[in-house]
């Protein structure tokens, strides 16, 4: 049996760090924003937002996964999680520079996504690390 008591310190970070990116479901609040609905934003924005909140519901249950849970498909799953965020963000801070939200400063906008987009690339990189994939290769005997 899997010992889940002894994880490495870099699996809590993991987990903290996904669990802060919940905050990204509060755009569903933006969706009212959006021209095609009558507001001032973008519509461009509809991808980004939709991502977000999808990703946003999605980060208690991955937060949990990472810190309960062992094995390679939710190492692998946690990857492409994490990845598919990062980009999110990374296309986030571009929808902003071609298609700037009116409703909110730019500022503002720019410096959220990219932190956010930076504690993202931290949980990537925190997945690579030895100590973090011994633990999620774990075999339950």
């Amino acid at each position: 049996m899997v010992n889940t008591t002894i994880r490495p310190k870099q699996v809590k970070w993991l987990a903290i760090l996904i669990l802060l990116t919940t905050s990204r479901f509060s755009v569903v609040t933006y969706f009212p924003g959006l021209e095609m609905l009558g507001g001032p934003d973008p519509n461009e924005w509809l991808g980004p937002w939709a991502t977000d909140t999808t990703l946003g519901l999605l980060a208690p249950l991955m937060a949990y996964l990472a810190y309960k849970k062992t094995g390679l498909k939710l190492w692998g799953a946690l990857i492409a999680y994490n990845c598919i965020g990062a980009f999110d963000y990374a296309n986030g801070l571009l929808t902003e520079y071609l298609s700037p939200q009116v409703s909110n400063p730019p500022e503002m906008i720019f410096g959220a996504i990219g932190l956010f987009f930076c504690i993202q690339l931290v949980v990537i990189y925190l997945l690579f690390n030895k100590n973090v994939i011994h633990h999620y290769s774990q075999v339950s005997s």
